[in-house]
C-alpha cells in the first residue's frame, strides 16, 4: 500500500504544472478559484478534494496516481510488458511463405521470450532451423498481448516490421487464436490467422481450416472493403 506524502503531492503538482508550461493563475481558473489557493497547494498548506484532482490532473494531462505515487505508473507500464504465458517459449502455427520451397504451407515458428526488469523482449525463429527472422517486445493486458517486433538486423538489410495479436481472454494453457501482420520481400502487407501453443503440437489440418477466413470475414471484406479478422470466437 502506499502511503501518502502531502509533501511529495505538492512537489508532484508544481513540477507536473512546470512541465506542461502552466502557470498557477492557469491551474486556478481551471478549478474557477484563486492563484492563492493553488499556491497553497502546491506549498502543502491545504490538499484538494477530489474533485479538483481529477480536474488538475485533466488540465495536466496525468493519471491522478501520478499525483500521489510516480511508482504506480511505472508498475503499471510493466505490467504491460510482463510475460503472462509463464513459459519462454511459444509455438506459432500460421499459412506461411516458406523460402526454401517458395510456396506457402502451413508452417510452424517459435516466439522466443525473454523477461527484463521493464520489458519482454520476443525473438521469432524458424522452427526447423532456429533463423532468426524478427526481434522486439510484447504490450498487453488481460485480453490481449501484442507482439511488435522489426526485421533481425544481422541477416536482413530490408526493413520489415511485424505484429502478432494474441487472444488471450481465455487463459493462456489453452490453443489461442491470433492475427499475424507482417510484410513479403517485396514490402506488400500481409495479414493472417494464427494460432499460438505454449506445447509444441502437431499443425493438424483440422486447424489449419479454422484458420482461413470465414464467411463473416468475407463479408465484412466485401461491404467494408477493409479486413477484420475474428479471433476471439475460437
Amino acid at each position: 500500500m502506499v502511503e501518502f506524502d502531502s509533501k511529495d503531492f505538492g512537489e508532484r503538482l508544481k513540477n507536473y504544472r512546470i512541465k506542461k508550461g502552466l502557470s498557477q493563475e492557469n491551474i486556478a481558473a481551471s478549478l474557477n478559484k484563486s492563484k492563492a489557493i493553488v499556491s497553497r497547494y502546491e506549498s502543502r498548506k491545504v490538499l484538494p478534494d477530489v474533485k479538483d484532482i481529477s480536474i488538475i490532473c485533466n488540465v495536466l494531462g496525468i493519471y491522478e496516481s501520478e499525483l500521489f505515487d510516480n511508482n504506480v505508473v511505472k508498475t503499471m507500464q510493466q505490467d504491460k510488458s510482463k510475460n503472462p504465458f509463464n513459459t519462454n517459449k511459444l509455438y506459432v502455427y500460421f499459412n506461411a511463405y516458406n523460402f526454401r520451397t517458395k510456396k506457402f504451407a502451413p508452417d510452424k515458428y517459435v516466439l522466443e521470450l525473454e523477461q527484463k526488469q521493464d520489458i519482454c523482449k520476443s525473438r521469432f525463429v524458424d522452427y526447423h532451423d532456429n533463423r532468426i527472422y524478427s526481434e522486439g517486445f510484447i504490450v498487453g493486458n488481460e485480453e490481449l498481448v501484442f507482439v511488435v517486433m522489426e526485421n533481425y538486423k544481422p541477416l536482413n538489410t530490408r526493413i520489415d516490421v511485424c505484429t502478432l495479436e494474441i487472444n488471450i481472454g481465455n487463459g493462456t494453457d489453452t490453443l489461442m487464436l491470433g492475427g499475424y501482420f507482417g510484410t513479403n520481400a517485396r514490402g506488400e502487407p500481409s495479414l493472417r490467422k494464427c494460432f499460438v501453443s505454449k506445447r509444441n503440437i502437431e499443425f493438424t489440418e483440422e486447424m489449419f481450416e479454422k484458420l482461413k477466413l470465414n464467411e463473416n470475414e468475407r463479408e465484412i471484406i466485401d461491404k467494408q472493403n477493409a479486413m477484420y479478422l475474428d479471433i476471439f470466437n475460437i
